[in-house]
């Protein structure tokens, strides 16, 4: 038979009066050094999943720091949509007073909010005819049907230049479609209305409407901006009648904005 090896560990005191011997195998040795590589692995795994852990917390606290930025962001937002409304209709008032010479029963504007309760005011002889999706003026850059000299498709929609921030209006009662963001609309709405009417207003900076939501006419549903595939700040109104493209003009009722004097937008050269 063969001798089983074994290895003698000898421990002795400095002053050399006692010496103590240990005899280990080759078996225990084998059996010692593996349990020493699995403890090790051990803790190395319940080190990385407490680094995990960690990191995954720190991540949770930083999305919930960000959550709390983004509903403070809004409420700010609503609470000077709100100042902005006031203001509109307090200047609607004053402008009727000054051009027929008595406080006027309703101002020329009819802004409407979400989450602001009932419509404030409302012009006497409103009708469902779809009204300019903007309260100020704004500049038309592009028209619907146009086609640069680089393109084989012509333009879907009506392009009105305006600043950032701008009021952008439901041009007629209906429900939202759709309100999200898109690589070519950027951040948009989609309207269905009476008579497969449907309105798109895109390019926006910010969203008031959401899906489902059913809107007034001229109710204030998005802020202008520059999202999406656009170079400049401006309103995408794009209309469709049972699936087919129409021209904003032709049904839009309304030109210009609040205080102006009835006049057609300005045109642009395209």
């Amino acid at each position: 038979m063969t001798a089983l090896r074994r290895w003698t560990l000898q421990v002795v005191r400095r002053d050399g009066r006692r010496l103590r011997s240990l005899r280990i195998s080759r078996g225990r040795l084998l059996v010692g050094a593996v349990g020493t590589i699995v403890v090790l692995f051990g803790l190395g795994f319940l080190g990385g999943l407490l680094a995990a852990s960690r990191t995954e917390s720190n991540r949770v606290v930083q999305l919930e720091t960000e959550l709390a930025q983004l509903r403070s962001e809004t409420a700010r937002m609503n609470e000077l949509a709100g100042r902005l409304n006031e203001i509109e209709t307090e200047f609607g008032l004053l402008q009727g007073a000054v051009t027929a010479g008595r406080p006027a029963e309703s101002p020329a504007v009819n802004v409407v909010l979400r989450g602001r309760g009932e419509i404030r005011s409302r012009p006497a002889a409103e009708t469902a005819t779809p009204a300019w999706p903007l309260t100020q003026r704004g500049f038309i850059t592009r028209h619907f049907g146009s086609r640069p000299a680089d393109s084989r498709e012509g333009h879907t929609g009506l392009d009105i230049a305006v600043p950032t921030g701008s009021y952008v209006r439901a041009i007629q009662a209906g429900q939202v479609e759709e309100a999200g963001e898109d690589p070519i609309y950027g951040k948009f709405v989609r309207i269905a209305h009476a008579d497969g009417l449907t309105s798109l207003y895109g390019h926006n900076a910010w969203l008031f409407a959401t899906t489902g939501d059913a809107v007034e006419r001229l109710e204030v549903i998005a802020l202008t901006g520059n999202t999406g595939r656009s170079s400049a700040p401006h309103l995408h109104l794009e209309l469709a009648r049972n699936g087919s493209l129409m021209d904003p003009l032709s049904l839009v009722a309304d030109h210009s904005g609040p205080g102006n004097t009835g006049a057609p937008a300005e045109r642009q050269p395209e």
